[in-house]
């Protein structure tokens, strides 16, 4: 992993940049580099050839010189294009392995984030740093290369013309770099500093339009459009301001040090033509001299111009390295090992959970599951019922006590081995735009079709399956919005049937199926959890009178637990859930 950078410093980030990412592409580079000296070194002699066109060739009417010169000319055009052409192209290839580079270590340091991570880093703001900060960040890379070195080069090529041509005349032009040094430097301050509040707004209306596109049925059934359009409004509005402010600092900055060079070459030909007038200075001299000044003018705006894409590219590096530097909050202690089940017991002893923001979700819970019992879990909202779900597979870090799966503590085994041993099925299904055989197989990609079919028959999802014209093989789309509510949920418990992990856990798992389906899914459930151990989130209490135990909690602590029976006899709150329950159906 990259070591953390001082983000608002300049060098220590360009260095990051040439040493994690531009050194491994050196022999692109050099190949880069060697057609921008060639560039430079031709568009120099270019400018030097212009005093003997004058001296020699026109003013003293020598056709041998001209057609010689302008032969020259137009050869070193041919070599300049075809090296322009090596440089844009070897530059281009390194900007986008680089990209591509970034965009892996970034999709892997955010598949390894715990929940809390993505609680305070919504995914619309996520998919604008992989994609358009990515984007700012590699065009500032290849403008650094294929403009900035370039421009310099040309610069210090056309700059010693000059030198050779007239040192005096050289001298005096320098008065004007001192006057663009300032103006420069203010308006690279300026360019990263609202280039990077335009990337955070980019992204704040990225995560509204992902949030608004993901509920499009919420906001549609609720008659919300025109809320959404003004919301999103603000949003475009945010990214328009802060765009229009950037753009006003590149389009001042141009002008300003290109009004300083007007003054300084007029300053400069006044100077020159009492120079010719004492016969100082040739006419052809002049020429090239001049000829070397207009050309600095473009590579010299382009080097104005690299900084302000500098500072935008670098407000864009510091927000993916801001994600590739996140401090991971769950990882494998050093000596973890890979779980090997041979008891899928399950123990939590004084286990407390707090979430970042201060919310005390479960407090010195002890709970002992035996191997292969169904244990249901069920409460008030907020009691803390899917928290200690989440616990298990390690989504969160225990606060305080300790929780051992198969009688190993989870933090003292690798969290893969942990996570291959436990099947979750939850109310928001995840459907991924793939073949229904493909989302099937999710956990276990390798499961032939026999296999996969069994599952799907166990979840009783077969039946729809196979009226589909394409069966197992149609395409889902994004979230599986070509199926029902309950369909989508049959396929995950199909996903989690194929699995076959020795521990289960179902969160409302079953909380979209008609009363038909329900009722076909839970004796595939129970079926599935024989020699399991199961752990089951409801709150439809009629679905989980079958288990094991019964864990009331209330305000993340267990209230009472017992089977069904023996619960409401005790007439405390799980008799008052079921009686409300029962008064409601």
């Amino acid at each position: 992993m990259s070591t953390p950078t001082s983000l608002n410093a300049t060098w220590p980030m360009l260095q990051r940049i040439a040493r994690h990412y531009l050194w491994a592409h050196k022999k692109d580079l050099t190949w880069a580099g060697m057609a921008m000296l060639i560039i430079a070194a031709a568009l120099a002699m270019q400018a030097r050839l212009i005093q003997p066109l004058f001296d020699n060739g026109l003013i003293q009417g020598k056709i041998g010189v001209i057609n010689t010169v302008i032969f020259v000319i137009v050869a070193l055009t041919v070599i300049r294009g075809v090296a322009s052409y090596y440089q844009l192209y070897f530059m281009e290839a390194v900007g986008q392995r680089i990209i591509a580079q970034l965009q892996e270590q970034m999709y892997a340091r955010t598949l390894a984030q715990s929940l809390g991570f993505f609680a305070v880093h919504p995914s619309g703001t996520l998919t604008s740093r992989f994609i358009s900060d990515l984007q700012r960040l590699k065009y500032a890379v290849t403008q650094i290369f294929n403009s900035g070195l370039r421009d310099f080069g040309t610069v210090l090529g056309l700059f010693t013309n000059m030198l050779v041509q007239d040192a005096r005349l050289t001298l005096f032009t320098l008065l004007i770099v001192p006057a663009t040094i300032v103006p420069i430097r203010r308006f690279g301050r300026l360019t990263r500093k609202y280039s990077r509040v335009n990337q955070e707004s980019t992204a704040r209306l990225a995560h509204h339009l992902s949030q608004t596109l993901q509920h499009i049925r919420q906001v549609q059934s609720y008659a919300q459009e025109g809320h959404e359009q003004r919301r999103m409004h603000g949003r475009i509005m945010e990214v328009l301001t802060s765009t229009l402010k950037a753009v006003s600092i590149r389009a001042m900055s141009s002008p300003v040090v290109e009004l300083i060079g007007t003054v300084a070459i007029a300053g400069i030909m006044l100077y020159a033509g009492q120079r010719i007038a004492s016969g100082t200075l040739t006419p052809g001299a002049f020429a090239s001299f001049m000829a070397s000044l207009v050309m600095l003018s473009r590579p010299l705006k382009g080097l104005t111009n690299l900084n302000n894409n500098l500072q935008e590219g670098l407000a864009a590096a510091q927000r993916a390295f801001e994600l590739i530097d996140a401090p991971i909050d769950l990882t494998d202690a050093p000596h973890a090992k890979p779980l090997t089940i041979k008891s899928a017991a399950i123990n939590f002893k004084g286990a407390t959970l707090t979430y970042p923001d201060g919310t005390v979700a479960l407090k010195n819970l002890t709970l002992s599951i035996p191997a292969g019992h169904t244990v249901a879990i069920v409460g008030p909202s907020g009691s803390g019922k899917t928290s200690l779900l989440n616990l298990i597979p390690r989504f969160y870090h225990l606060s305080g006590g300790n929780l051992s799966v198969g009688g190993h503590d989870i933090e003292s085994v690798t969290l893969k081995s942990l996570r291959r041993n436990i099947a979750l099925v939850t109310q928001d299904v995840a459907i991924f735009d793939d073949t229904i055989a493909a989302n099937i197989a999710y956990g276990n990609p390798k499961a032939p079709s026999s296999l996969i079919e069994k599952a799907a028959k166990a979840a009783s999802a077969h039946g729809f399956i196979t009226n589909l014209p394409q069966g197992y093989a149609t395409m889902l789309g994004e979230n599986g919005l070509k199926l029902s509510g309950g369909q989508r949920q049959r396929l995950a418990i199909a996903r989690a049937i194929l699995k076959d992990a020795p521990i289960l856990l179902l969160d409302e798992a079953t909380a979209s199926l008609d009363t038909a389906s329900e009722k076909e899914v839970q004796k595939a459930l129970e079926t599935l959890s024989q020699n399991r151990t199961t752990l089951i989130v409801a709150h439809r209490l009629s679905t989980i009178t079958h288990a094991h135990t019964i864990v009331v909690l209330a305000e993340g602590e267990i209230a009472e637990k017992g089977t069904h029976a023996q619960l409401l006899k005790k007439k405390g709150l799980y008799h008052k859930l079921w009686s409300m329950q029962a008064q409601t159906e």
